[in-house]
């Protein structure tokens, strides 16, 4: 099989997967949306009549499950694709190693987590309109913007009040481009993982993740201490608000936390093809 892209290829590699999403992802996808029912049926029981959840924290809830669904998405649709003896099906696929690596991407970041999405969006209206439960109010009643909730010009009613809030809003663009470089740079991480561990993937991501942030935490407290102690740096820290102002420190903030989730979604990316490329079965 030769390693150009193919369209006609690729969009039988993703109706592939559209057809596996079920028999291998489905069961999980129901129960992720279906989560926020379980808030409102507990909130329900234990509240009665006098519950209620704003709009703006059930968005969060369906984001949350969407977020979930998309880590958990590469070891689920592609359980077998770095195991010996499972993933010989999944080299042997009439298609290049780049439009596979295409419709893994697509599933993982995209087809998943819109489809939990929608499912319990669809089930927060439906449970909006029942006469009863915390549900008061429609989810696109919210304060924080629909259909995500980091629409940051909402706030802009609050900027005369709060003290950099104009700077903030500025910049509310970066927010949205550094939440999205973060949630690509994230699943593209479960992505990796998803090709060196067999089995619990996700669950040994987690604890290798907690495992690294502990070891560095214990690393860098001493730096971080032996920094801060120094005077002079200590004078230079405190005199960045007279050096500069809010929309610049923002602006860096911004812009050191995009770049770095770039570096990472290419870092993980690049691994990524790497191992399914010299993947040996």
């Amino acid at each position: 099989m030769n390693n150009t892209f193919d369209w006609n290829r690729f969009c039988k590699v993703v109706a592939k997967d559209f057809r596996n999403m079920w028999p291998m992802f489905g069961t999980t996808m129901i129960i992720l949306a279906a989560l926020p029912f379980a808030v409102w049926l507990f909130m329900t029981v234990i509240g009665g009549s006098d519950a209620s959840m704003p709009a703006d924290i059930r968005l969060i809830m369906i984001e949350c499950v969407a977020y979930i669904a998309a880590i958990m998405a590469p070891s689920r649709m592609y359980r077998t694709w770095n195991l010996r003896n499972e993933g010989i099906y999944y080299a042997m696929l009439p298609a290049s190693k780049g439009e596979k690596f295409c419709s893994a991407l697509l599933f993982s970041l995209v087809v998943c987590p819109l489809a939990v999405y929608l499912g319990s969006l669809v089930l927060d209206v439906f449970l909006t309109a029942l006469p009863f439960g915390p549900w008061q109010e429609w989810i696109w009643q919210g304060e924080m913007g629909f259909p995500f909730t980091f629409d940051i010009s909402r706030l802009s009613e609050y900027a005369a009040a709060e003290e950099g809030a104009e700077a903030f809003l500025h910049f509310g663009w970066m927010w949205q481009v550094a939440w999205w470089i973060g949630y690509i740079s994230t699943v593209l991480m479960f992505i990796f993982t998803s090709t060196i561990f067999k089995r619990h993937k996700v669950l040994q991501t987690i604890l290798w993740l907690y495992v690294i942030n502990f070891t560095l935490s214990i690393v860098l407290m001493p730096v971080t201490v032996a920094i801060f102690s120094d005077s002079s740096f200590m004078d230079w820290f405190m005199q960045l608000p007279d050096r500069m102002n809010t929309q610049e420190m923002v602006n860096w903030a911004f812009g050191i936390g995009i770049g770095l989730n770039v570096l990472l979604a290419a870092l993980f990316g690049a691994l990524s093809w790497r191992r399914l490329n010299r993947m040996s079965y």
